[in-house]
């Protein structure tokens, strides 16, 4: 069985050292630049009607970053990617963000 983790990290400056943690244990994962709804919303910059479109929010482009990682694993190496993200984040006390896993019921691929 594989399972997706995800996790989402404000900080991108601890994100890029969780990055080569993971990939010193030898993990592969899909990194994604994203910004929270609540950073898009409160932005000084972004002229946000009541109502928003995912096309007009990716337009404006000024936004918090934050770092989305994905992995897919096995059930056996999530202790491990969960120990690695755990520690960077000092269980998200030192970098706001979480991760969550996903348990997939089918799976293609060579990841």
């Amino acid at each position: 069985m594989k399972y997706l983790l995800m996790s989402v990290l404000e900080d991108n400056e601890y994100s890029n050292a969780l990055l080569h943690d993971l990939a010193k244990k030898g993990f592969n994962a899909t990194v994604l630049n994203s910004t929270s709804l609540r950073h898009v919303l409160h932005s000084e910059t972004a002229d946000v009607p009541f109502f928003v479109s995912l096309n007009m929010l990716t337009r404006n482009g000024s936004f918090e970053g934050n770092t989305t990682i994905m992995l897919v694993l096995e059930q056996n190496d999530l202790e491990t990617a969960q120990e690695i993200i755990r520690n960077m984040t000092d269980n998200f006390k030192k970098v706001r963000g979480g991760m969550f896993l996903i348990k997939l019921e089918e799976y293609e691929g060579s990841f």
